[in-house]
């Protein structure tokens, strides 16, 4: 069912029979925007409470911070439309505060 909306939704998009108006442009980056914020979520819940992951605490808590930076970005600039920057930047942070703690602490 899911695949069905999508290929609709794509199939309308690329052969131009999807209009342009308001509604469908906000329906589609709320789709977007929720999709990505719950996988965010579900990732970090993930990375949080999974054992036997890595025994590397700040790596771990690294990537919790990604996810949820992750879904916070989508939920807010993507879904919402707004134009904020600080949860794009904390993304980045984030993704490069992965590498830093991996090459400092090991694996």
């Amino acid at each position: 069912m899911l695949d069905d909306f999508l290929g609709d939704l794509f199939g309308e998009a690329v052969f131009g029979r999807l209009s342009k108006s308001r509604r469908a442009q906000l329906l589609a980056r709320l789709f977007f925007g929720l999709v990505g914020g719950v996988l965010g979520v579900m990732g970090a819940v993930h990375f949080a409470f999974k054992d036997g992951l890595t025994n590397n605490v700040a790596l771990r808590l690294s990537m919790v911070v990604l996810f949820v930076c992750l879904a916070s970005f989508s939920f807010f600039n993507v879904g919402l439309g707004c134009r904020w920057r600080w949860p794009g930047r904390l993304f980045v942070l984030s993704f490069v505060s992965l590498f830093v703690t991996r090459i400092l602490f090991g694996a």
